[in-house]
């Protein structure tokens, strides 16, 4: 019989076995270089990359310059009418300046303070100084101002309604 363990030398030692020594240092050289050499056409290539998109960009942006349309000219503008001083249109009164009237004039009392309510509760846009002024207005006016009429605000026949129950629950 023939022993294998006995005849270590087989023909694949060579192939299995560590590379000579003096062709190490040749391949790992050129192994080196033609990475090295890979390296650098690869960041060539990415910073090529780069700088024609940039141009690109670039290219790009002076077309759309050259392209824009053309400003278009401002219409003229008309010509001025000149306005003759003539007499100044009165300005309605604020709702606080009629009711400072209202204070002021015994006589009109109650027709300025109703008056005063409507610009607070329309124009003004201020519902509680029309209560105040609708309150003042009844308190100041004759039995007969109670009696809803379809002049009143929303607000007004409100009160008037409250106050014509309350006259007559006290009975």
């Amino acid at each position: 019989m023939h022993d294998v363990t006995s005849d270590p030398s087989g023909p694949l030692d060579a192939l299995l076995g560590p590379p000579p020594p003096a062709d190490d240092w040749a391949l790992r050289r050129s192994l080196l270089a033609r990475t090295q050499r890979a390296l650098r056409w690869r960041r060539r290539w990415r910073r090529l990359g780069a700088a024609s998109a940039l141009a690109a960009c670039l290219a790009l942006g002076m077309l759309t310059v050259c392209w824009a349309p053309a400003p278009v000219e401002p219409l003229p503008l008309p010509a001025r009418v000149e306005r003759t001083p003539g007499p100044l249109e009165p300005q309605p009164l604020s709702a606080v300046a009629l009711e400072w009237r209202a204070i002021d004039a015994p006589v009109q009392q109650a027709e300025l303070y109703r008056e005063a309510g409507d610009r607070y509760l329309g124009a003004e846009s201020d519902p509680q100084g029309a209560v105040r002024c609708y309150t003042a207005a009844l308190d100041e006016g004759k039995p007969e101002d109670l009696n809803i009429s379809a002049e009143d605000s929303w607000l007004l026949m409100a009160i008037k309604e409250a106050r014509q129950k309350e006259k007559n629950d006290a009975k």
